[in-house]
């Protein structure tokens, strides 16, 4: 089965999104910090505010973008996602995408998702990597423990929408055939599928 990695597309997605995602709006949270629990990388199971606040001057019109340690996406991206297996492990909240100043600046519904259980899918056997450099008295699992990817080599699954229990990988959706074809077909916008062979070159153009 092939598999590819979901990112951002810089043609229709900010390379940055220029803003702060709060529990509340108003006009002074645009330059106050993140200071929440749900905004880490990795992060127990738990309730996510009913709606959060996307302040951002940027312009939106992208239906996928990874960021703010989790995902934002559109109600049409939602939609395909509950059409396939996605094995839900992840918690979700109504996003507001306001300007700094309250002001709506998109048409249609968005989503901030979380996810709290990423899969082991990552076949270490097979994939080719170089692991980063750990102090001596530590021990880590191997899936702490990449520092780069030559190659990238999943386990078959089932799944056609998920992420990976890898730190190098964990801030991506990874998906299958079926699941881009369904996006290729709606038109997604702001969205790019890079095959696995291609992550590598990928992590390196960018520096990740």
């Amino acid at each position: 089965m092939r598999y590819y990695m979901i990112v951002k597309k810089n043609v229709k997605s900010p390379i940055f999104i220029k803003g702060v995602i709060h529990e509340s709006f108003d006009e002074t949270k645009y330059n106050e910090g993140m200071g929440y629990e749900w905004n880490k990388i990795f992060f127990q199971k738990q309730e996510m505010p009913k709606d959060l606040w996307l302040i951002t001057n940027n312009k939106i019109e992208f239906d996928y973008y990874e960021g703010f340690n989790g995902h934002i996406i559109s109600s049409d991206f939602f939609t395909l996602m509950n059409q396939v297996n996605t094995f839900q492990k992840y918690v979700t909240s109504n996003l507001q995408v306001v300007s700094s100043k309250g002001k709506s600046k998109v048409k249609k519904p968005y989503y901030f998702i979380k996810y709290y259980n990423r899969e082991d899918f990552v076949d270490y056997e097979k994939s080719e990597f170089t692991k980063r450099s750990v102090p001596e008295n530590k021990v880590f699992d191997i899936n702490y423990m990449v520092g780069k990817y030559q190659k990238i080599v999943l386990q078959e699954n089932d799944r056609d929408v998920f992420c990976l229990n890898d730190l190098k990988l964990a801030r991506y959706l990874f998906c299958s055939e079926r699941f881009k074809q369904l996006c290729d077909e709606k038109q997604m916008k702001g969205i790019q599928f890079i095959e696995l062979a291609d992550v590598p070159q990928y992590f390196s153009f960018y520096n990740r």
